[in-house]
């Protein structure tokens, strides 16, 4: 009779806490929520976020406050949403930043694959190879041929993009030096002064200096061609090079939040994603809208962490110190 009366009660408790947890869904949101982003304000990234934010705010009926908390290459941002209470209230725009910490370093101290549930992809954002106008190649084919032929003769800067660039490098199986400089413009800057002959950098960051003539572009990292405003650049997937990679974002909120409450934000967000002006005004800058289940945004970020902790394999001086 006990454990019968024992058993009723935690089905009667059972019920109780599901029937509250869609009470609670049910009425969210009823306040403002808190959207953190690990960058610094001023950004592509953070103009992408606050696009988002406006959109999702509109959608979702409250107001969306932008948190951004850079540092530790995003694992500050990003450890104070996956230690925040689950309740939906406070959500990351975050991007693969964690999973390539986690092999690479720094280290984050939460475990980026089961910390946070993913909602849906946001954006994407391709990487360029472009060069210096006198450079004796004008497409990323030519390039490549001409590194071939020539190893270790040209050079290549980022803003300590290393291991995506050594990635790039063991794929297309060229030798060029890497330069890395502490951040994109002063990359960029050179190249275009001649002090290296290339820069890898994102779209957004070189489109302007390949609009002006300042750089000519050899090729782009996404499975597509951006055909609005670089039709002739070939990618590096249509040259056989396995390089189809770039900076994405999404949302991801604390692990253990209500299913309804993270279904609410991924219907807003896909709303906000699909919006025609939204769509515009990524593409304007380099990035394309794009939209996921969550299950898809899980495996986009198992299957690079995957690809990260084979590249340490076979490139283990990229590892700091803390992660050997």
């Amino acid at each position: 009779m006990r454990l019968r009366l024992l058993r009723t009660a935690a089905v009667l408790a059972i019920g109780i806490q599901g029937l509250w947890t869609a009470s609670f869904a049910q009425s969210y949101p009823d306040r403002a929520i808190r959207l953190v982003v690990p960058y610094p304000p001023g950004g592509s990234t953070d103009f992408i976020a606050r696009l988002y934010a406006e959109g999702l705010s509109r959608e979702i009926g409250q107001a969306v406050v932008v948190d951004n908390r850079p540092g530790a290459a995003t694992n500050i941002g990003s450890e104070a949403v996956a230690k925040a209470k689950p309740d939906g209230y406070t959500v990351l725009f975050g991007g693969g930043g964690p999973t390539l910490n986690n092999v690479f370093g720094p280290k984050p101290s939460f475990d980026p694959l089961s910390a946070m549930d993913p909602v849906s992809l946001i954006a994407r954002v391709p990487f360029m190879v472009a060069a210096n106008p006198k450079t004796p190649f004008g497409t990323a084919q030519q390039m490549i041929a001409a590194a071939k032929a020539t190893p270790g003769k040209y050079s290549i800067s980022s803003a300590q993009l290393n291991v995506y660039v050594e990635l790039l490098k063991a794929r297309s199986k060229v030798n060029v030096l890497h330069i890395p400089y502490k951040g994109g413009a002063q990359a960029a800057t050179d190249a275009v002064a001649g002090q290296v002959d290339m820069v890898f950098a994102l779209v957004p960051v070189l489109l302007p200096q390949v609009q002006t003539g300042k750089l000519k572009a050899l090729g782009v990292t996404s499975g597509k061609r951006l055909n609005k405003l670089l039709p002739n650049v070939s990618t590096f997937t249509e040259l056989g090079v396995d390089y189809d990679i770039g900076v994405w974002y999404g949302l991801q909120a604390p692990a253990g939040t209500p299913a309804a409450i993270l279904e609410r934000l991924k219907e807003a967000t896909h709303k906000v994603v699909g919006q025609a002006a939204f769509v515009d005004k990524l593409a304007a800058g380099g990035a394309e809208a794009t939209s996921s289940q969550p299950a898809e945004m899980r495996k986009l970020m198992v299957d690079q962490q995957s690809v990260w902790e084979k590249l340490a394999v076979s490139a283990p001086e990229l590892l700091l110190t803390e992660s050997k």
